[in-house]
């Protein structure tokens, strides 16, 4: 990452100048997809998911999910699944049989979207969500939901 930042002094010779800073960022958490929007005709039901995933570096839970506006758009978080004992005895027979790579145990966090409208609507959503991380306290995910009139038949 790369930030320009215009300093300015009380220096009478240089009154403003230039500070580059530049150095890597790590990610905290993968939001995919970041904001939502869907398209469908009026009268459909219009479903997607959101998926959350912390780094394995920043782990957080989600701690509650805020609708700032509630007006057609439905949203349900999902916490992450806790494998039993006998699905982590299959996995790990299967790591070790090489069947299967092993892979990243990662919470997957998920928040299910859906939306209607019995008429042509543009919908509009912001979800908060709060977390208990101290790098990313607040997460905010925006939701657009567009129904066209249908279109009917030409006959």
């Amino acid at each position: 990452m790369k930030k320009n930042i215009i300093v300015k002094t009380d220096d009478p010779e240089k009154k403003k100048f230039n500070l580059v800073v530049t150095g890597p960022v790590e990610k905290v958490v993968d939001i995919n997809p970041r904001s939502v929007y869907m398209n469908g005709n009026s009268g459909d039901t219009l479903e997607t998911v959101v998926n959350i995933t912390p780094s394995e570096k920043y782990h957080f839970s989600i701690l509650g999910m805020e609708q700032k506006i509630r007006n057609g758009i439905q949203a349900r978080l999902i916490e992450p699944k806790s494998s039993s004992i006998l699905s982590s005895i299959w996995h790990s027979f299967l790591i070790k049989t090489r069947l299967i790579e092993p892979k990243e145990d990662k919470k997957l966090w998920q928040i299910k979207i859906k939306s209607t409208s019995d008429t042509a609507a543009n919908l509009y959503e912001i979800l908060t969500l709060k977390t208990d991380s101290q790098y990313k306290p607040m997460l905010t995910i925006r939701i657009n939901a567009v129904f066209h009139e249908k279109q009917k038949p030409s006959s």
